[in-house]
């Protein structure tokens, strides 16, 4: 949050106080770097698939045709990732208890 005073001997023929600045400018420009570097791994981060067992549309779709039909009172346009997520976990949890169940073959 605060820049940190380090005099540094980066220009010998400076006086101590343009060392300062010269010290508070650079910190200054770390943070800027910092952000730029998790706004590309957040984007990195963005394009992969995070729900490969689904539609993302249908799903969307076919929430909001229920929401729409369950609580016409409501005017829904959207549906968020979490909810998405949420039933991604849900048909994960269902193929694995499908295959847990399943009769072997021997």
């Amino acid at each position: 949050m605060f820049a940190r005073l380090q005099v540094h001997d980066l220009h010998p023929n400076k006086s101590a106080s343009d060392k300062i600045v010269v010290s508070l400018n650079e910190s200054a420009t770390q943070p800027r770097k910092q952000i730029m570097e998790t706004t590309e791994t957040s984007d990195a981060l963005k394009s992969v698939n995070t729900t490969p067992h689904l539609c993302r549309s249908k799903v969307k779709q076919t929430a909001l045709e229920i929401a729409a039909a369950i609580r016409p009172a409501n005017k829904f346009s959207r549906v968020g990732m979490s909810f998405i997520e949420r039933i991604e976990a849900k048909v994960r949890a269902a193929i694995r208890e499908e295959v847990r169940i399943h009769p072997r073959v021997c």
